[in-house]
């Protein structure tokens, strides 16, 4: 920054001088890094990320004043600075002042040696090697460095990323690049361009793949090349992991790539109600009619969660293409009080409907008649029937103008009101309603020696774990929202959030892995909730307080909160960072 601020002349000098000095009596005072920066620096320094980026990047050390291993690992520590949201990366100097450079990178560095020029060349290399690559090349050693238990889960869903600016370049024919363009927002932001991106994580919540898609990109082409990657990845394994997806993956061509291409790809999805014939519709109308379901109770994996819903299956074998498939009809009561909810709403519309369609009174009954069919035509397919009456009603003809001398003789004319008698469920539609709402058909190729119908219920619930990845990445993260004006750059910052999202997901592994090790935990006040099965969240929550005075002399650990100071051994244990 002080070069920014040098005379060019004399006038200037004195001025210049004193700033300098302030900067360096500043230099001279301790610095305060937070303990989860170091956190994640031994994370770092486990998987090699600086030397790793510096590997595949294409770069000249007599060009770059800072490494691109260094460029790199001060984005992913500014990823967890929740509190500020999006961080340009021109201000992304201005936020590591005050941090202990020396410590995080491990050279004596200084904020004015990062600049936007070096972050943007940085990205746009990043970008050219593609998110599939960079990640798969960090998250295939999760296992390796970290002692826990493998899933052999893989859920896998997408979401989108909404766009600022026009990115013309995209649009051409020839752009062989990321298209940022319309697409379905998930963001509810359809008036503003996207990119979406595909992320598979296993059963403890850590990231396995993570791809960067057009903003156009189909789930359900997404998930094809999703199981051509796993195959490639795993290799001969494959058929000892299982996916579970959301309905785009149940798709003819994604059943054909799974079943009939080399080994088994196991997976558990939803069945879309226009799939195959209309078969999710037919297997819940045969399930109904069979009526033999297996009462499964709560599947909850909490058994003290507050959704106390009960679950029923039966199971069906159906053949799709030559291949027999496992569905099954399940049915819940967690949809009770929202289905409830809906046709008491419907009821008070077709109510209010026939309070506002009957005001006015009519002059004859094939008026009213008339006006009677317009409404039942209009609400035909309500699960409430308006019962209505045609009443007539006299009534003293009134005259316009003023009273004539002599008083005319009353006249009495006769109007046709049409009032609402009753209000009567249609039971056939209601109890059709019903079962869509409260049932849903699974399908999977999970043969029956290997999971039961409970587990398979069991593992699709547990699909809630990417949704909650794509939660904590927007949340804190500068992905959610993004500015950046080359497609290039985009696909290397988000590969470098979801780093920084893998460094999360290990995290919460981790401290729940070695939390059941432990068994029995002390309690945190602090926390204001249990902290038997940690989350990310609480963790960071926890480790906020701690940070790290620094200087050229001396190093201490100080705390913000005294009554977490004893807890910081147990907390650097469970995320498996004693030695940080």
């Amino acid at each position: 920054m002080l070069k920014w601020l040098k005379p060019r002349n004399r006038q200037g000098q004195q001025f210049y001088n004193g700033v300098a000095k302030l900067a360096k009596i500043a230099r001279k005072r301790p610095y305060s890094t937070p303990v989860l920066f170091l956190v994640i620096k031994h994370y770092a320094d486990r998987f090699g990320i600086v030397d790793y980026f510096n590997r595949i990047i294409d770069w000249d050390e007599k060009q770059w004043k800072i490494s691109p291993g260094i460029l790199g690992l001060s984005i992913i520590y500014l990823c967890f600075l929740s509190e500020e949201g999006r961080i340009p990366l021109y201000k992304i100097p201005d936020h590591l002042i005050g941090l202990d450079l020396t410590l995080l990178f491990g050279q004596p560095l200084h904020p004015e040696d990062f600049n936007d020029d070096l972050y943007a060349t940085f990205l746009e290399r990043l970008g050219e090697i593609g998110s599939m690559s960079i990640l798969g090349g960090i998250a295939d050693q999760v296992y390796h460095l970290f002692n826990m238990p493998q899933s052999s889960d893989l859920n896998s869903d997408t979401t989108s990323h909404v766009m600022y600016g026009k990115y013309l370049d995209c649009d051409g024919k020839d752009f062989a690049g990321l298209v940022i363009t319309n697409g379905h927002s998930k963001e509810h932001r359809p008036d503003l361009k996207q990119i979406k991106t595909g992320l598979i994580v296993d059963g403890n919540g850590v990231v396995r793949l993570v791809s960067v898609l057009d903003g156009n990109e189909s789930d359900s082409t997404w998930n094809t090349m999703a199981i051509k990657e796993l195959k490639n990845k795993i290799g001969d394994d494959i058929d000892k992991y299982t996916i579970i997806a959301d309905s785009k993956l149940v798709s003819l061509p994604n059943l054909r790539e799974a079943t009939n291409s080399g080994k088994l790809v196991k997976f558990i999805s939803l069945v879309p109600t226009n799939f195959f014939d209309k078969i999710s519709t037919k297997v819940r109308a045969q399930a109904y009619e069979k009526g033999d379901w297996t009462d499964l109770g709560n599947c909850c994996q909490n058994p003290t969660a507050k959704d106390r819903a009960t679950y029923a299956v039966q199971s069906f074998d159906n053949e799709i293409e030559g291949n027999t498939y496992r569905l099954l009809a399940v049915k819940t009561t967690s949809s009770d009080n929202k289905t409830q909810h809906k046709l008491e709403t419907e009821q008070s519309d077709v109510i209010a409907m026939a309070h506002d369609a009957f005001l006015k009174s009519f002059a004859c009954v094939p008026d009213a008649e008339d006006a009677i069919k317009k409404f039942q035509k209009k609400t035909k397919n309500a699960y409430f029937k308006a019962s209505l009456e045609i009443v007539p009603i006299e009534k003293e003809k009134m005259y316009r103008g003023r009273k004539p001398d002599v008083p005319r003789q009353k006249e009495i004319i006769t109007k046709f009101q049409v009032q609402l008698c009753d209000v009567i469920p249609d039971v056939q539609l209601i109890e059709r309603f019903k079962r869509s709402e409260e049932s849903f058909v699974l399908i999977t190729n999970v043969p029956h020696a290997e999971l039961s119908e409970r587990d398979i219920l069991a593992k699709y619930k547990s699909q809630c774990i990417v949704e909650r990845s794509f939660s904590r990445l927007k949340r804190p993260m500068m992905v959610n929202t993004l500015f950046l004006k080359k497609p290039g750059r985009v696909v290397g910052l988000t590969a470098l959030v979801y780093v920084a999202l893998l460094f999360q997901s290990i995290m919460q592994a981790m401290a729940r892995h070695r939390a059941k090790v432990l068994g029995e935990l002390p309690k945190i006040k602090y926390a204001k909730r249990k902290f038997d099965e940690p989350t990310y969240e609480l963790l960071a929550y926890l480790l906020t307080p701690f940070e790290v005075l620094s200087s050229e002399e001396s190093m201490e650990v100080s705390c913000l909160v005294p009554e977490l100071e004893e807890h910081l051994n147990l907390l650097l244990y469970l995320v498996d960072a004693e030695n940080c």
